[in-house]
């Protein structure tokens, strides 16, 4: 027997059975259903009312319990694990800062890229800045380079890193090609550089911000302008007319904070690198005359933490990114912390404080310094 036939007497014996005790079935219906749910009704209403009423007030707590679980999003309230060693300021703006990284990501660098996605994890940071010497040993051909893949997008892959990565050039980068650098960007808008310096503002809360004024330092350098043959783009460079910039910028800044980064230390402890002469006698004067915070550099393949007697601004190296370390910086009072090490700084500001930390690559935090 085929389905169709099946179906049509299923659907007659159901059919017979209606008709059959329809009568009696509907007496039952009309003397005891009908009358006791016309009886019960109003009880019902009632009843499913309250239930929908309790059920909305339920579902009212767990939207708020669910909202203020959202809505506080500041990292620092979080809880953090013993692995990750530094918290936020509450409702700040928090970036991650190192120098001299880029060897294929092999090493030292990758295992600084772990520690920083981890930290990530928790701190949240809004953005990255690479402070030069990005790629070893000697800069990049062109923006196809092998450099770009292994040193940078796949190094830096990690889940939890922010989109941008704000970049300075070093010296090492002045050996090939710096527009390479520069033009990078456009195809791949993690990487920001899009001038040789420039400046960017970061809200940290509604009424309180950052600058930022990133410099190519290696153009200052009498030692790099003496050998255009190892370091072709620096003598095409006009130091004057960016420290004349930096002037004009500086004394228009309003923000509460403002942070100068470059690749070359103004103050340094470091034996392999200290301090660069020409930043001394000319970036240095307008540091102090327009109260700038901090100046942050790499340079030194150290951690350091100094504070010049007198200074108004601190300064801070991180040029542990990677790049094989320099030996145990020199003791000098200048230092409140130093260290041949490998790791990153740890930027956080909010509209009363600026703290900075020094991690290692391992996640131990080796120094922290509020202001």
């Amino acid at each position: 027997m085929d389905s169709g036939a099946a179906n049509g007497m299923g659907s007659g014996y159901f059919c017979t059975c209606i008709n059959v005790l329809s009568p009696a079935f509907f007496h039952l219906l009309s003397a005891f259903v009908f009358p006791l749910a016309i009886l019960l009704m109003p009880s019902v209403l009632r009843l499913l009312r309250s239930c929908q009423f309790i059920g909305s007030c339920l579902l009212l707590s767990v939207a708020l319990l669910t909202g203020c679980k959202s809505g506080s999003s500041d990292p620092a309230q979080a809880v953090f694990p013993a692995d990750v060693q530094v918290k936020p300021l509450p409702n700040a703006l928090t970036f991650f800062a190192f120098g001299d990284w880029g060897i294929y990501g092999f090493g030292d660098q990758a295992t600084v890229a772990d520690r920083l996605d981890r930290y990530a994890q928790y701190i949240k940071p809004a953005f990255v800045t690479l402070m030069g010497d990005n790629f070893y040993p000697a800069g990049v051909a062109s923006t196809t380079d092998l450099h770009w893949k292994a040193s940078f997008s796949n190094a830096y892959k990690g889940s939890n890193l922010p989109d941008k990565f704000y970049a300075v050039l070093g010296n090492h980068d002045y050996q090939q090609n710096t527009q390479a650098e520069l033009d990078y960007g456009k195809l791949n808008l993690r990487w920001v550089m899009p001038a040789r310096y420039y400046t960017n503002v970061f809200s940290i809360d509604a009424s309180t911000k950052l600058r930022m004024v990133f410099l190519d330092t290696t153009p200052f350098g009498a030692e790099y302008r003496s050998q255009p043959g190892t370091f072709p783009d620096v003598t095409a460079q006009n130091p004057a007319r960016q420290l004349a910039w930096a002037d004009s910028v500086l004394s228009h800044a309003t923000e509460r904070w403002v942070v100068v980064v470059g690749h070359h230390p103004v103050y340094s402890v470091g034996q392999d690198h200290g301090g660069q002469p020409e930043l001394l006698q000319q970036l240095q004067p307008l540091l102090a005359k327009y109260n700038v915070a901090l100046y942050m550099d790499g340079h030194s393949h150290t951690l350091q933490y100094l504070r010049p007697a007198g200074s108004v601004t601190d300064y801070v190296v991180a040029g542990g990114g990677g790049s094989p370390l320099g030996p145990p910086p020199m003791q000098n009072p200048v230092a409140l912390f130093a260290q041949s090490a490998y790791g990153f700084a740890i930027v956080s500001a909010n509209s009363t404080n600026l703290e900075v930390s020094l991690v290692d690559e391992q996640g131990k935090l080796l120094y922290q310094m509020k202001r």
